[in-house]
């Protein structure tokens, strides 16, 4: 869906494991959101795309993937 780039000695490793966290695992909503606002902040994913992170996050067994291939989000 989106491709994000890893910094070397950086958090961006840690952070995208966050960012797909397994749909339905307890916290991994609000997980997945955080990672998203990350990556969001280097620029490495677009605000719409945060956007559908937010929606998820609150339910851990929305999987905000689908969510923007539904919406026909890129990045």
């Amino acid at each position: 869906m989106h491709e994000i780039s890893i910094r070397p000695d950086t958090d961006d490793e840690a952070q995208l494991a966050l960012l797909g966290s397994p749909v339905g695992a307890l916290g991994s909503g609000y997980a997945r959101y955080s990672a998203a606002m990350y990556f969001y902040q280097l620029g490495q994913i677009s605000a719409e795309l945060l956007e559908v992170y937010r929606k998820c996050c609150k339910f851990d067994d929305e999987d905000p993937t689908a969510m923007a291939v539904h919406e026909q989000l890129r990045n």
